[in-house]
């Protein structure tokens, strides 16, 4: 079903220095960016967001969404807002300030208009209005866009996203619970949250980044690189660093190395290639508590491999030089063009439904063929690194196939 986003962004934040609570910190941007992210993350086709104001760091917020290709508009009054949406598509209503899970965002866009998410009526659940005796609303509502033209024709000095709800619910709304047998997650916790002050959606976004998986980690990713970023990541998130410097960061060391090796600074070359892994790995965690690709962007990716794939050429080259053996720089071509071809077969991979495999962690990429040159550099054996990059290379590529085709057959 087509559906687009309506937020509210107009209440005041309780800690009234913070602005808008639309401009709460989440995840080192704003709680709208997060809630629009949301959205369109599930299927949202555009959002509109309805504000009364729009400070300086609200419009930096839109311009934000909008140069990374989210159709986002602006909408000064509830009549404006309704016209802003097709007649034929569902609306979305999203409370001002809410943090729901993503599971809350999918399952809301997979039903039909009435419906709206609600928790139980506890002690625990105060901060969200009261729909009936034993029901309140969890900040989602999806609702028609003549709905929402007709609650904006009638509401005089009422709140928009208080009035629309209680004409859904009126209107004979299904009732979708957050938790419970029936619900969209096992435990309601913290998968909705009303974010009055900054402590609530910094709180919020912390939780996100430790709650929040990648599908396939290498191991390095996994084991080494992983525990590190989980706990400098949300210190960085706090600061409102941006991802794309520590790439542009982890790129440089990798560049660095590379070079490093072309002189035979073997020992400076093998541990800038090494920091560069952990740095990129935080920027991974910082983009994927703000909604965006983990590995990032694949310029990225390919300027990072390109500066990976140098330095292997570099001890390729070097082992020529050394011992003349034409052997060692075409190993060197051979380990590249396999981890290549490896990663178009892990992008395959991931595009099967329901995926699952224990042994992808295990499977070679740049990361993982980097720290294969430890044991070779303890050994003093620094010329086969690319042999056994090749080996190890090709042993996953023959795994693959086998995932592959087990993938094919699982689809069929």
């Amino acid at each position: 079903m087509a559906f687009a986003a309506l937020i509210a962004a107009y209440q005041e934040a309780e800690d009234g220095a913070a602005g808008l609570r639309a401009m709460l910190p989440m995840a080192g941007r704003s709680l709208l960016e997060h809630q629009v992210r949301r959205a369109i993350e599930a299927g949202a086709s555009h959002a509109v967001v309805l504000v009364e104001r729009v400070p300086a760091e609200l419009s930096a917020a839109l311009d934000r969404l909008k140069r990374d290709g989210i159709a986002v508009r602006l909408a000064r009054d509830p009549m404006d807002a309704a016209d802003h949406f097709h007649p034929e598509e569902a609306v979305l209503l999203v409370a001002d300030g809410l943090v729901a899970a993503p599971d809350c965002f999918e399952a809301m866009a997979a039903r039909t208009a009435p419906t709206i998410l609600v928790v139980a009526d506890t002690p625990d659940n105060t901060e969200f209005e009261r729909v009936d005796a034993s029901h309140r609303w969890a900040g989602l509502a999806l609702t028609t866009v003549e709905s929402v033209a007709a609650t904006a024709q009638m509401l005089g000095e009422w709140d928009l996203q208080s009035t629309l709800m209680r004409r859904i619910v009126q209107g004979g709304a299904d009732f979708l619970p957050v938790d419970g047998d029936a619900g969209v997650v096992v435990d309601a916790s913290e998968a909705v949250l009303l974010a009055e002050g900054k402590d609530d959606s910094r709180d919020a976004g912390h939780t996100m980044l430790r709650r929040n998986s990648v599908q396939v980690e290498s191991w390095p990713e996994r084991f080494l690189y992983g525990p590190i970023a989980i706990r400098v990541a949300p210190m960085l998130l706090d600061r409102r660093l941006d991802a794309i410097w520590l790439r542009g960061f982890a790129i440089l060391l990798t560049a660095a190395g590379a070079a490093a090796i072309w002189m035979t600074w073997l020992w400076t070359g093998l541990i800038l290639l090494l920091l560069a892994g952990p740095i990129d790995a935080i920027a991974g965690r910082i983009d994927l508590a703000q909604l965006r690709d983990y590995e990032g962007s694949w310029e990225l990716r390919a300027v990072r491999g390109f500066a990976q794939a140098t330095a292997m050429l570099a001890m390729g080259s070097l082992a020529w030089a050394e011992t003349g053996e034409a052997a060692y720089p075409v190993m060197a071509i051979m380990a590249i063009l396999l981890l290549v071809l490896a990663r178009r077969a892990s992008v395959q991979i991931r595009k099967f439904p329901n995926f699952e495999s224990r042994l992808m962690p295990w499977l070679a990429d740049g990361n993982a063929a980097i720290w294969l040159i430890i044991p070779f550099a303890a050994a003093a054996l620094w010329y086969y690194w690319p042999i056994a990059v090749v080996i190890y290379a090709y042993i996953t590529l023959i795994l693959q196939q086998n995932i592959i085709r087990e993938g094919v057959r699982n689809r069929d």
